[in-house]
């Protein structure tokens, strides 16, 4: 299959998805202000993993600090931008050095947990960021170092933000707004979900991608502040309120991608105004796509990333033969990939197919399971090329943030944008 007819098969099947999907709802109106909360509420504080399983680490105080045991026990104090090293031994233990200085100033085991505390309004520093509120430090299971950031709720947020959607131009800002709301959501729904690890959620994009102070900004803060409390619930609680970056077209069905059950605020939408509209997410870079691989060089990537997904792909030999969707999602993303060779089939499912298909060049996962695939053969009739043309970027379920973005220019508040991809739901502030 040619480039010029992958991208018309694309056409296709995009049109296709976006004109129905099962799963989809009449609108329902948008609540004008946060309903009262029903016997939840917002954490003081919500604890980070920055680190885990690190060998060494070093931190440090943005003002003078001490360092002490879980239980209060002063270790170490220093002056502002003075560093430590506390480094990993044998498994469970590890020890506290002063920068430049051989001999450890404490030495712990695997019941310990060190705390770095900056005095006033003082910052806790690693890896070049500066993060608020206190570090914790303990030893990881099987080895290495655990760092976790123990921040304020709101404060948290602030970070989220800005590394999630970025500083979109102003008229973006209901968007930005609906970012605080769900961000805001999810963390709840989540918290505690990393509590075998010693935290709460993840600093990466295993949950919210979160960086300290690092691009903190005034807009993102207006957003937070503004939206302050606020939380989209479904059935009494708060909800698990995915995003992903553009969407392409459509969002998805949860069910459809990942193997969860059928949720009732995470269903596929239109991401336009409706019939003959054009997709509100069109304005990111991201909303068409076409990648193209040599054929030696896609069984490379298969070889290297696809056992991970499916041992059979290690026994992966022979030549290519071809590249093709054996099914597709309700929605119209991949839910069988199969790849056929001289020596055997393999079959890869659903949004994994991103984690396999490799960019070319490059280790970054295929931007989107909502894709075309096919190969392009020689005058022989060998396969030379593999070409996959598609749409969006992430994994396309719940809020479609260029979606949101485009919403916004149009004119749309953030509730509004909340209701068109969270359905079933009640806007309540906590």
């Amino acid at each position: 299959m040619r480039g010029s007819r992958a991208g018309l098969a694309l056409a296709c099947v995009l049109v296709a998805a976006v004109a129905g999907c099962a799963g989809s709802r009449a609108p329902e109106p948008p609540a004008t202000r946060p309903a009262p909360a029903r016997g939840y509420g917002s954490p003081r504080s919500i604890r980070i993993g920055l680190a885990v399983a690190s060998p060494r680490l070093k931190i440090a105080g943005s003002t003078a600090w001490t360092l002490r045991s879980l239980r209060g026990t002063p270790i170490v104090t220093g002056a502002a931008g003075d560093r430590i090293t506390v480094l990993a031994q044998a498994p469970g233990a590890f020890a506290v050095f002063r920068e430049g200085v051989v001999s450890p100033v404490w030495s712990g085991g695997p019941g310990d947990t060190l705390e770095l505390i900056p005095e006033g309004n003082g910052y806790s520093g690693w890896n070049g960021n500066w993060y608020r509120g206190t570090f914790r430090i303990h030893a990881s299971s099987p080895e290495g170092l655990t760092l976790v950031n123990e921040v304020g709720f709101e404060d948290y947020l602030r970070s989220v933000l800005p590394n999630e959607i970025g500083t979109p131009p102003e008229t973006d800002f209901a968007a930005v707004q609906a970012q605080a709301v769900a961000a805001r959501s999810y963390t709840i729904a989540y918290l505690g979900r990393r509590a075998d690890l010693g935290f709460d959620l993840y600093a990466s994009v295993e949950d919210q991608v979160y960086a300290g102070k690092t691009r903190e900004n005034p807009q993102s803060d207006r957003a937070v502040q503004s939206t302050r409390g606020e939380v989209l619930t479904s059935d009494g609680a708060p909800i698990r309120a995915l995003y992903s970056s553009a969407c392409g077209g459509r969002t998805a069905n949860v069910e459809d991608v990942w193997p969860w059950d059928w949720t009732a605020y995470l269903r596929s939408v239109r991401d336009d105004a409706g019939p003959g509209s054009s997709a509100y997410c069109t304005l990111s870079s991201n909303f068409r796509w076409r990648e193209e691989w040599d054929a030696e060089a896609f069984l490379a990537t298969l070889r290297q990333y696809g056992p991970t997904e499916n041992p059979a792909a290690a026994r992966l030999t022979g030549d290519l033969l071809d590249v093709r969707v054996d099914r597709r999602s309700r929605c119209g993303r991949v839910s069988d990939l199969a790849v056929s060779t001289t020596g055997g089939e393999v079959i890869f499912h659903g949004d994994r197919t991103r984690w396999v298909l490799r960019r070319p060049g490059t280790a970054a996962i295929l931007r989107s399971s909502f894709f075309k695939i096919g190969v392009i053969r020689d005058e022989e009739g060998r396969v030379t090329k593999v070409v996959a043309s598609g749409g969006g970027n992430g994994h396309g379920i719940g809020m479609c943030q260029w979606g949101a973005m485009g919403m916004a220019r149009a004119g749309m508040d953030y509730r509004e944008i909340l209701h068109h991809y969270y359905k079933s739901t009640r806007l309540e502030r906590i």
